[in-house]
């Protein structure tokens, strides 16, 4: 890891300690000379009390923790279907790869037109159902956010099918020969035998999930820009509103800074704990 970290950490440190400075100081892109302005930890408590900011966090939380459940749910559940023997197996594994393979652009700007109220086949087939064809989806604030946790859910669905069903083809058959001995089957088989036994890998995938959708913005950004006002403005979609919209270099930066280091902070617990290092470091002591 050493020629790693000897490239890398040299990278790692200039980005810090320029957005530290930049953090600092109140750039503004529309203000010339702003850039010299020592400002302090003024942008930083502005953060606190910035009431867009909170609601970000709301939105990003929010989309984790429906994207994701919904992810796992369905991916395990496909995973177990697949690793039975059907025909057609093979070409249902490789249709499965191609929501994953879209970039999150191409995948966004795909789904917005299927959404689009006036020309979507969305509300086409929800027309002929007579379930109305004029919603707005994404321009409804109760719905847009809901509308692409949808498209998340579509697209990342695959990467858990494939963790998952990797894991199942690799486990111990023996468990299982002997559960059927003992008269174990269906859902008692898969309660007390395969979940357990597939557990680290499906922590495994929990764990990048999470922080695969805590940093979604190309998704967010191409589907709705964050909007309708702010109901569906992620974190990074806020940041980038900053910083490239309103061109206030100096909180953006700080913004970055502060997110990235709750990310951390929640982050580094969390995969302690989802792949068992607390536990064993107890049994350990």
């Amino acid at each position: 890891m050493i020629p790693a970290g000897i490239v890398i950490i040299p990278f790692l440190l200039v980005i810090l300690i320029r957005g530290i400075w930049l953090a600092l100081h109140g750039e503004n892109l529309l203000i010339p000379g702003s850039g010299e302005t020592f400002v302090g930890l003024e942008n930083f408590t502005r953060a606190l009390s910035d009431p867009t900011l909170l609601k970000s966090i709301v939105v990003t939380l929010t989309y984790v923790a429906v994207g994701v459940g919904v992810e796992m749910v369905l991916g395990v559940a496909i995973a177990l279907l697949m690793h039975r023997k059907f025909f057609g197996k093979g070409i249902v594994r490789a249709l499965i790869l191609v929501p994953m393979v879209l970039t999150p652009v191409v995948a966004g700007l795909t789904w917005r037109l299927l959404m689009d109220p006036t020309s979507g086949m969305i509300n086409y087939f929800l027309g002929q159902l007579g379930l109305g064809s004029d919603h707005a989806f994404l321009s409804n604030p109760s719905t847009a956010l809901f509308a692409v946790i949808l498209v998340e859910v579509w697209q990342n669905t695959p990467y858990v099918v494939i963790i998952v069903l990797a894991g199942l083809e690799s486990l111990d058959p023996a468990p299982f020969e002997a559960g059927q001995l003992d008269g174990a089957h269906g859902w008692t088989m898969l309660r007390h035998v395969t979940l357990p036994m597939l557990a680290p890998v499906m922590s495994i995938v929990l764990l990048l999930r999470i922080i695969d959708a805590v940093k979604t913005f190309a998704l967010v950004q191409t589907m709705t820009e964050g909007g309708p006002g702010t109901s569906s403005l992620a974190i990074s979609n806020y940041v980038y509103r900053v910083g490239f919209e309103v061109f206030d270099i100096g909180y953006s930066t700080a913004l970055a800074l502060l997110t990235s280091v709750a990310l951390v902070v929640l982050v580094f617990p969390l995969a302690r704990r989802i792949m068992g290092f607390g536990k064993q470091d107890g049994d350990k002591k």
